[in-house]
């Protein structure tokens, strides 16, 4: 294979579904998978073929990809603005079941009008903001009076709750992971329960991220989960310890093109292979990928094409848009010019958007390239 080169271990991604499925249903909520993460319908299809209700996209031109793709049961989570957006919502809410979120008044009118206009009814979830602070409204009483007004408007049907709790990624430990999803999942089900207490018909109450999604399935009162990095999983996930390094699915193939001096090598996968994607790590890291030296730069686990992983190896992709350096004391011995090596994402939703295609492999041979189809959908 050619470099850089997006691939993906079948056999694992199939685990990860498969597995993620059948914990949902013994739990018994939905599970509504977020696509964003991989963009790509056929994986929505393996999702769906495995229990999946239905899937998650942020924005509509996720949604209107996946639907051409066959996809017929979809949420979008990114409020819909606009008269031009609103218009493309409803031309796709004929073709498919759509469901959006909501967290104003102004906006919610603006799409119940032009849907009762066309003589349609959307199904409509309120965002509740569970500590992540970007949209939503706060739980219970912040919730009830948006409610109140959005259940009056015609063109829609406010029939659940929805937050991506996604203060779950500032755990710090295991335990805390678990107290954030917990409380998160707590908030969502007293505000249903507020909410129906004043008359409001809550069905749904639905919670969304990797992290939190084995936590919160088990509180009583939610009825769906929509985790996403699930599928691939990367460093962040690692990090938490929401997967071993067995589950890591997604990896950057790449090659060694210099070895310029010992302390450092340089790949050809740069910030437009891999992505600028950086963060620091919770303070609670497993040993088993807790390198010897500063992590705070990595921007990639690296690993062998036997599957040795380099701890004291790090990979920054911010030296250039096609460069990528390896740092290590003793480079020379590690690389020579031509090594293929593969780097695991540290996020792997940002390394996928920057592909138009990803190789599946299985026993080392190439066994489909799969189009990104929604790659660049952001409107």
């Amino acid at each position: 294979m050619d470099t850089p080169s997006l691939i993906v271990n079948l056999e694992i991604l199939q685990k990860n579904i498969v597995r993620m499925a059948e914990f949902a249903k013994t739990a018994g909520v939905k599970l509504r998978p977020m696509t964003k993460t991989h963009k790509c319908p056929a994986i929505s299809h393996l999702q769906l073929k495995a229990g999946a209700t239905g899937i998650q996209v942020a924005k509509l031109s996720e949604g209107e990809v996946m639907e051409a793709a066959g996809i017929k049961d979809i949420f979008i989570s990114n409020q819909v603005v606009g008269t031009q957006k609103i218009d493309r919502l409803l031309r796709l809410a004929r073709k498919a079941k759509i469901r959006i979120a909501v967290d104003g008044i102004e906006n919610a009118g603006e799409i119940s009008q032009l849907a009762e206009a066309r003589g349609m009814k959307i199904d409509t979830l309120l965002d509740i903001d569970t500590g992540i602070k970007r949209t939503g409204v706060l739980p219970r009483g912040p919730a009830l009076e948006p409610a109140k007004e959005i259940v009056k408007l015609p063109g829609l049907n406010l029939m659940g709750i929805y937050t991506h709790e996604g203060v779950v990624y500032r755990a710090r430990s295991k335990e805390e992971l678990q107290e954030i999803a917990t409380r998160a999942a707590r908030d969502m089900v007293e505000t249903a329960d507020s909410l129906r207490e004043n008359g409001i018909g809550i069905e749904e109450v639905s919670l969304g991220s990797t992290p939190g999604a084995k936590i919160t399935a088990k509180v009583k009162g939610v009825t769906e989960i929509r985790p996403g990095a699930y599928v691939f999983n990367d460093m962040q996930q690692l990090s938490l310890g929401v997967c071993s390094e067995e589950d890591l699915a997604l990896s950057l193939l790449t090659s060694v093109i210099s070895i310029p001096a010992d302390d450092r090598a340089i790949c050809d996968a740069g910030s437009k292979a891999a992505g600028p994607d950086s963060c620091t790590f919770g303070a609670f890291t497993p040993s088993s990928v807790r390198p010897k030296i500063d992590q705070v730069s990595r921007l990639g686990l690296v690993r062998t094409l036997d599957g040795e992983i380099l701890r004291d190896v790090i990979f920054d992709s911010r030296i250039g848009e096609e460069y990528g350096l390896l740092q290590a004391k003793n480079c020379h011995e590690l690389f020579k010019v031509g090594d293929k090596i593969e780097i695991i994402p540290l996020h792997c939703c940002g390394m996928v958007f920057l592909h138009d295609e990803i190789v599946g492999i299985r026993d080392d041979g190439v066994e489909v390239i799969w189009p990104i189809s929604a790659r660049g959908k952001v409107s």
